[in-house]
């Protein structure tokens, strides 16, 4: 620290000690203080008091000697790894990606903020340089960079690497990261089990697809794990609102849930409304979701009660005459408003559904998009549980069985039916057409292809995940189905 930055901070501490103690403000010389900073004399009375209010801590610790610690220092990156940390957030527009120059002890960060439904959250993130093995479909991390790497993926917090590539593969010179969570590399790295290089399969290259995996599992998962007992101790006391037919429960009755924590609650508590009330002479037909973006159709493809609760469902509708599917309202001015891996998320859950056997209809007139969340069984009974943006309400859910609500239910899903825009006999022609209407044609030539890459190596290594709420290997079963969309 400067001379004149210590005269300053030390007088102005000087004068709060003077107040709090009572007399004149003491003051230090220039002399005194660099005989202070070389060791040959030590602070008295109370210039002592002055310095622990300077710094906020005691006396005999802030003059004892300073912590013996070996630290690591990472690599520098090159101009071209900064320039690719850099294009990310340009990128994408919910990311802030700080990668650090090498200082001890000091990590990077990656910040990664929500649409609408995600939490915004952070993950620690360090960058290194790595070489492409095209031959072996992998990029490879040297030696050189393992002391430093063991000591980041130590912690047991989230935390990622991504290594950069000095130019991508298809020839541009703008470089090209590749992401691996830290828990994985801890393991490549164990004493006992010593490897030549780090290998990071080049499916895990980030860019739309990936990242839309990452931003989405990351938040959700970060949100969760933060929730986790608060969300325990709500769900213990669902019973009492799963026997009445009707029932709201207001946001502000759990007031320190995430908005993540607050969906997981909803949808949890809708899911089992639904099969707790549905009718048991008919068969359900049709699901009617709210959700029009790619944060939205998370709980799909993330929440295990979800996985059971479309299960149980299908189960349940195995028994009517028509096929069963879900309805989605997503007009048109949403989709030219969603960014890229936005859509591929919404697609990837679309692609999820057709996969369990379930049609999916987008309905694009933007009045249906006020309808609340329904289970139908046709001309009988409609089940209303709504959680996704309901306001100031973690749900809302009722039962109808009047013949005039049941009519509008049934119109309703009629409509969607037969004047969706993804039309289609087989799930292939439906999911082709939502490809043409959320813009997805512009990548579709590789899309199936990337899909295929991912899901066989499957997120495991790329992601892991931390809340018990979570599974990510629907999405993996999501990924490999899209990549057969590509073979026919």
């Amino acid at each position: 620290m400067s001379w004149g930055r210590f005269e300053t901070l030390y007088a102005n501490a000087a004068k709060r000690v003077a107040a709090r103690e009572g007399g004149t403000p003491v003051s230090v010389s220039r002399a005194t203080y660099w005989r202070w900073i070389a060791g040959e004399s030590t602070p008295e009375g109370l210039a002592q008091q002055v310095l622990e209010e300077l710094f906020g801590i005691g006396f005999e610790l802030l003059m004892g000697p300073a912590p013996d610690r070996e630290v690591e220092l990472p690599g520098v990156l090159d101009v071209t790894s900064r320039a690719a940390a850099m294009l990310v957030d340009s990128r994408w527009s919910t990311s802030m990606l700080y990668p650090t120059t090498p200082v001890a002890g000091v990590d990077g960060s990656w910040y990664l903020d929500g649409v609408d439904l995600l939490d915004p959250t952070s993950v620690a993130v360090q960058m290194y340089e790595a070489i492409d093995h095209s031959d072996a479909d992998v990029v490879a991390i040297g030696p050189a960079d393992y002391p430093h790497i063991r000591q980041f993926v130590r912690p047991s917090r989230r935390a990622l690497l991504l290594a950069s590539v000095p130019e991508g593969r298809n020839g541009g010179g703008e470089g090209s990261l590749y992401v691996l969570d830290a828990a994985h590399a801890r393991r490549l790295l164990a004493p006992e089990r010593p490897v030549e290089l780090l290998r990071i399969p080049s499916a895990y290259r980030l860019d739309e697809l990936t990242f839309a995996v990452v931003h989405g599992l990351v938040a959700a998962d970060n949100a969760l794990g933060a929730d986790d007992r608060l969300l325990d101790a709500e769900e213990q006391g669902l019973e009492q609102h799963l026997a009445k037919e009707r029932s709201v429960y207001a946001r502000e009755a759990v007031p320190g849930l995430s908005q993540v924590g607050a969906a997981w609650l909803g949808s949890r508590f809708c899911s089992r409304h639904a099969l707790r009330w549905l009718t048991k002479s008919g068969a359900p037909s049709t699901l009617w979701s709210r959700a029009q973006i790619g944060e939205e159709v998370l709980p799909l493809l993330l929440f295990r009660q979800q996985h059971e609760f479309i299960a149980e469902f299908q189960r349940l509708a195995a028994g009517g005459g028509e096929q069963p599917g879900m309805v989605l309202c997503v007009p048109e001015d949403v989709v030219s408003a969603s960014p890229l891996y936005e859509r591929i998320m919404f697609f990837l859950a679309l692609a999820w559904l057709e996969m369990r056997g379930l049609a999916t209809w987008l309905c694009s007139e933007p009045e249906y998009a006020k309808f609340d969340e329904f289970v139908l069984v046709p001309g009988e009974q409609a089940v209303v549980g709504t959680w996704m943006r309901a306001k100031d309400h973690i749900w809302s859910a009722d039962v109808a069985v009047r013949k005039a609500q049941i009519r509008e239910f049934d119109l309703a899903v009629l409509h969607a039916r037969t004047h969706s825009v993804t039309q289609g006999g087989s799930s292939r022609a439906r999911l082709r057409a939502a490809v043409e209407y959320l813009g997805l044609e512009q990548i579709w030539d590789t899309f199936p292809q990337r899909c295929a890459e991912l899901g066989d190596y499957g997120t495991v290594d790329m992601l892991q995940v931390r809340s018990r709420l979570i599974s990510l290997d629907e999405v993996d079963h999501a990924l490999r189905y899209v990549g057969g969309l590509g073979s026919a």
